[in-house]
């Protein structure tokens, strides 16, 4: 049986002469996922630890199907028979699964979305039972990243992937999935034409993830709109902790304009609040998206009176005691809503900004004259003046003076081509193509998108009814803009 079992596990060559072109492919990848479902699971258990053993036998980046249906079988009987030992980081099945998630045909993983799921879930069950959750970052990550480069189609992998970085404070590896554009959520085939040609099939290359992962793929639950919400406000606060502020306010702002039935949710609240002072720190208008709904909006104001009237002391230039006024007298709200350094962010923020904006009416300046604006003595202000120096706030240098009354003197650069902040011609040419590529890749997100877009049924209807409008004699009916939906029903929307 065990041979019989691993010639059946070895029956699918990917780069075997045999398949010719991607619907072979495909027909053949969909013939041997069935035929492993036809096996008796005990019958992967069986030569665990022999010579004849599938995972020792099997290369994960090769036979990727087959290794993931019996890593996956051998990992749930471990989990109930409470055989957790194997599992711990250093023993085989830990170490099988880092592996395997680690070098994967994500082609093949393209086929089996409901054995990628459960591995990816078996990684962060079994790091978290071990009470160490950031064990499980660099194998999801690793996941998600090998079966789409782009992570722009949201599932629940990502809300559960950025939960984690939270909690181990690991805000740094969040980023190369919270960098990347959702283009996308798991939405039904619309379209059965689309699937019976060569260039829509699964393993068309290339391929917009939107096309392989949907409602029937098995690589993510239902996405709820609320599922969605929670993931830009958490990723928000990983761009917080890694201090990228202006990726913060975008993530906040998605919040926002996320199509809503006039209700404001808690997560709405959380993502206004900090959207607020983000728009300071990042030097946009706090002025509320027009996307927005009004009606959502309004209930959050009315809950979020004492964050407008930091934000109303903070636009008052140059009047640090008003807005440390101001976050004196609300200190218990910002602690209660954990935002606390934020809050603290303003005061600094305003400080560094009076200090860059002296640039444009002076060349230099003596440090005792900066003191007394942003409240500290020469000794405080000189090392704060150094401080925004060396991290690039400002582009200048300080002099000691002979005087000892008047002490340091800080000097700009008024060439932006001299001092700490200056940029070969080099640097800004690789700045555009780095700008240009982005550019690029989103622009072809939307085209797909808006392929999608045309060929579901609601887009058709609507069509049939302007075409109506347009014909002589035909008033037509009127679009409907209304959004009384679920919040299932409003994610469909959104795909």
């Amino acid at each position: 049986m065990a041979a019989e079992l691993l010639n059946g596990l070895l029956a699918f060559q990917p780069d075997s002469p045999e398949v010719k072109d991607k619907r072979e492919y495909d027909r053949q990848a969909r013939e041997f996922i069935d035929s492993l479902h036809k096996y008796n699971p005990s019958a992967f258990l069986k030569g665990a630890d022999t010579p004849q053993d599938p995972l020792s036998v099997l290369d994960p980046a090769v036979n990727s199907i087959a290794y993931a249906f019996t890593l996956r079988l051998r990992i749930h009987n471990a989990i109930e028979k409470n055989n957790t030992q194997t599992l711990k980081p250093g023993n085989a099945l830990w170490n099988n699964l880092v592996r395997f998630l680690e070098s994967f045909d994500p082609i093949q993983m393209r086929y089996a979305g409901s054995e990628y799921k459960k591995l990816v879930e078996y990684v962060e069950q079994i790091a978290r039972g071990l009470d160490t959750p950031a064990l499980a970052l660099s194998p999801i990550r690793s996941a998600m990243l090998r079966l789409d480069p782009t992570t722009g189609c949201f599932t629940t992998a990502h809300l559960n992937f950025i939960r984690l970085c939270l909690e181990s404070r690991s805000y740094a590896v969040a980023l190369p999935i919270l960098d990347n554009h959702i283009h996308s959520f798991p939405t039904v085939i619309q379209n059965s034409l689309r699937e019976s040609t060569e260039y829509f099939v699964p393993c068309a290359d290339p391929v917009i993830s939107g096309e392989f992962i949907h409602t029937r793929s098995g690589h993510s639950d239902k996405v709820t709109l609320a599922e969605v919400q929670e993931y830009y406000v958490l990723g928000a606060m990983a761009y917080i902790g890694a201090r990228q502020f202006k990726n913060a306010h975008q993530m906040l702002e998605h919040v926002l304009v996320i199509p809503t039935t006039g209700v404001a949710n808690g997560l709405m609240l959380e993502a206004y609040k900090k959207w607020l002072l983000l728009g300071c720190l990042v030097n946009h208008t706090t002025q509320t998206p027009r996307t927005a709904s009004t009606n959502a909006i309004k209930q959050i104001r009315s809950t979020a009176k004492a964050y407008d009237a930091l934000v109303e002391a903070f636009s008052e230039f140059n009047n640090l005691p008003k807005l440390k006024a101001q976050v004196a007298a609300g200190r218990e709200i910002w602690a209660e809503d954990g935002n606390t350094g934020l809050v603290e962010e303003l005061v600094q923020h305003q400080s560094r900004s009076y200090v860059s904006q002296l640039s444009k009416t002076f060349s230099a300046i003596p440090v005792s004259k900066i003191a007394g604006s942003v409240g500290g003595n020469i000794d405080e202000t000189t090392a704060f003046v150094e401080t925004l120096i060396e991290t690039g706030y400002v582009n200048g240098r300080l002099e000691r003076s002979d005087k000892p009354d008047v002490g340091a003197i800080l000097r700009f650069y008024l060439d932006p081509t001299q001092g700490p902040l200056a940029k070969s011609e080099k640097q800004q040419q690789l700045g555009l193509l780095e700008q240009t590529e982005r550019t690029n890749r989103l622009a072809e997100q939307v085209k797909d998108a808006d392929f999608r877009l045309s060929i579901t049924k609601e887009y058709i209807e609507y069509l049939k009814r302007q075409n109506k409008k347009l014909a002589p004699g035909g008033g037509g009916d009127a679009m409907d803009v209304s959004w009384d939906h679920d919040d299932e029903d409003m994610m469909g929307d959104l795909r």
